[in-house]
This record gives structure tokens, C-alpha cells and sequence, in this order.
């Protein structure tokens, strides 16, 4: 464990100072960077990109004197930059926007079709799972995973790609792409196959089984690991098992809310197990 040995420690902050005004100001002028606590519970920033010192040198500058208005790289030049540091996070959200737009406006229920979690059929009038032994047997293998890419209605789309940007772009700036690749993958795996086996039906679908893994994660990481821990307020966490639990209940149905309850409990204990993983000693390279 510990920080990895490419990147380059900038400064250190009181653990009662607030680091974000700091962080946004360097975001603005380019300067790719990441904050770890230390042992004593004070804030670090280190440099992912040791081309960025010169900037990181100029931004500092610039706080020092107050100029915070002056960024070195234009507030949309900044947003690109971030955005390359989470890739994995990006592609996901990416792909869960054309799978829906496609099965929304396009070609409708064939797309679903495509990526269920096993093949269906109509059967005197009626959609009929398949067991996932067709699944398997046919080596349509992408289905155990793809179900997670595909959302029912704009404003389920929406929710989802909120928490999957926001817990996924933590885990992924701190952690890197790899192991969140791993994260998701064991995740929809778990969770596509806790709906199915608890309900028999293919007829799900959402990347909410995978943002509940990321919640179980992060909450335990933290628990585990509290020098290297992601930010992840209680009330958030309150909030998310209270919906969840929500989902569970005849108040959900009388609300007109068709929960994936077991994909959502199931993503949440994938979550849960995975942080007892260890993790790599080096983040792997972007």
C-alpha cells in the first residue's frame, strides 16, 4: 500500500483547511493532481504528471499573489484534461447514453433484444426468458454484462450516469482505470445475476446494481484504509441505503417505482466483498 512512486508530492495542508478552492485553481490551469491524507490526518498533494510541474509552479504563483482569476489553461482546457485521467468512468457513461438512445428512439425493443441477460422469446403472445444455460451455451457471454448499459426512460439514465460520475470518477482518479474495470465487471456480474436468478426474468436493466457496488466499496475502503480514504459523506450514504431499502417496500409500487431490488442489493455486496481485495502496489499506467 502507500502512494504510488510516479507521482511527485506538491504540498502538504492542515488537516482542519479546506482543500478544494486549491484544487479547483489548479484544475483550472491544468495541473493533474490528487489529494491523499497522511498519517497524521493532513492533506497531501501529489502530481500525477510530472510534465505539469512548471504549471503547478506558475498556478501557485498566481494563489500567492491572488490573481486566481488568471487560470494558465481555460476552464473547458482544464474539464478535457480531467476527463482524460478517468477513461474507463467516460466509456461507460458513453456507452450506457447510445445503448439507451438506440432501444429510446431507434430500434426499440430489438436493441433490447441484444443485450439481455439471456435470449428471449415470444411464446403464445408472451415474452418468455430463456435460462442462462442458452446464455452460456450459445457463447453469448457479453449478456452477463451488457444489461447494466441499457436504461428504461430518461430520467433513469440521468440518476444512474450522476452517481456513476460521481463515485466512479473518485475511485478512478485514486485508484486507476484497471481496478475499476475489475470493479464493474464483478459488479454487473453479480448484480445481473442476482435479478435473474431471484426473478427468472431478463426484463432489467441499469447501471444501478453497479452504482451500489461503487457505494459498498468506497464505504469500506474507507473504513479499512482511512489514510487513502475517497470522499464519501454519511448523509449520502443514508440517503442511498434509504432508497434503496425504499425499493423494497409496497410504497416503491403504490409510487409507480419498478426497483431492480436484488441487482441493487447484490452490486451493493459485490462492492462490499471487492475492497477485501488488495489492491496493486502501482496504479497502472494511462
Amino acid at each position: 500500500m502507500g502512494v504510488e512512486t510516479d507521482m511527485i508530492k506538491l504540498l502538504v495542508m492542515g488537516a482542519d483547511q479546506d482543500p478544494m478552492p486549491l484544487s479547483r485553481h489548479l484544475w483550472r490551469a491544468g495541473v493533474a493532481h490528487r489529494i491523499l491524507p497522511d498519517e497524521q490526518g493532513q492533506q497531501v498533494f501529489w502530481l500525477l504528471n510530472p510534465e505539469h510541474l512548471p504549471r503547478f509552479e506558475q498556478a501557485m504563483l498566481q494563489w500567492q499573489s491572488g490573481q486566481m482569476d488568471a487560470p494558465v489553461i481555460r476552464d473547458r482546457q482544464a474539464l478535457v484534461l480531467r476527463m482524460q485521467q478517468v477513461p474507463v468512468t467516460l466509456v461507460l457513461m458513453l456507452l450506457a447514453v447510445a445503448i439507451t438512445l438506440a432501444f429510446e428512439w431507434l430500434w426499440g425493443a430489438q436493441v433490447f433484444l441484444w443485450v439481455s441477460f439471456t435470449p428471449m422469446e415470444i411464446q403464445a403472445g408472451q415474452v418468455i426468458s430463456l435460462p442462462i444455460s442458452e446464455t452460456l451455451a450459445s457463447g453469448q457471454w457479453w449478456r452477463l454484462i451488457t444489461p447494466i448499459f441499457i436504461h428504461f426512460g430518461w430520467m433513469h439514465l440521468v440518476f444512474n450516469l450522476l452517481w456513476t460520475w460521481v463515485f466512479g470518477e473518485r475511485i478512478e482518479t485514486q485508484q486507476g482505470s484497471l481496478r475499476l474495470v475489475l470493479l464493474v465487471v464483478f459488479a454487473a456480474l453479480v448484480s445481473n445475476s442476482a435479478q435473474f436468478l431471484f426473478n427468472g426474468s431478463s426484463q432489467f436493466g441499469g447501471l444501478s446494481g453497479v452504482v451500489y457496488a461503487y457505494l459498498g466499496y468506497i464505504w469500506l475502503w474507507n473504513q479499512r484504509h482511512p489514510q487513502q480514504a475517497m470522499e464519501l459523506p454519511n448523509a449520502l450514504v443514508i440517503f442511498m441505503l434509504g432508497w434503496m431499502l425504499l425499493g423494497m417496500t409496497d410504497i416503491s409500487r403504490s409510487m409507480g417505482l419498478n426497483m431492480a431490488n436484488e441487482a441493487h442489493l447484490g452490486g451493493l455486496l459485490a462492492g462490499l466483498a471487492f475492497a477485501l481485495l488488495p489492491r496493486f502496489s502501482k496504479r497502472n499506467k494511462r
